[in-house]
């Protein structure tokens, strides 16, 4: 699955997956620190499900998908300045631009977690490293 941003291993990362934050015990995602409207591209052919502003995370997309590895997938975005409407895209697509959006967030950055179905918060287990998931 390709990665969501270009220059993917050259971003510099914020919180990583399961690090402790000011707010959580455990992160679900990783940060990466890139400019205020910086293209989120589909990392493969993947349909929003939800496009939505969250009090948390600012505005956000459910793209659900699916992996060889790891089955059905939602992968989040969060912390968007611009998303898409909900519907099917291909690999390679603007999904959004990143953004600095929400309560949980003190910069411009992309906050990308992956779950196994579907995202159950409380459910630490469920998420996956995305930097296993996007080479």
């Amino acid at each position: 699955m390709r990665p969501p941003l270009k220059n993917w291993k050259k971003i510099r990362r914020g919180y990583t997956f399961g690090e402790k934050t000011f707010y959580s015990a455990r992160h679900l995602g990783t940060d990466y620190i890139v400019p205020n409207g910086t293209p989120v591209y589909a990392p493969i052919g993947c349909e929003i499900v939800i496009a939505k502003k969250f009090p948390e995370g600012g505005n956000t997309l459910h793209v659900k998908t699916k992996s060889r590895k790891y089955g059905p997938l939602v992968v989040r975005f969060l912390h968007l300045s611009k998303m898409s409407s909900a519907g099917k895209y291909k690999a390679g697509e603007i999904l959004g631009l990143t953004g600095n959006t929400g309560r949980l967030t003190k910069s411009p950055h992309l906050h990308v977690d992956i779950s196994r179905r579907e995202v159950a918060v409380k459910n630490f287990k469920n998420f996956i490293d995305p930097e296993k998931i996007f080479t």
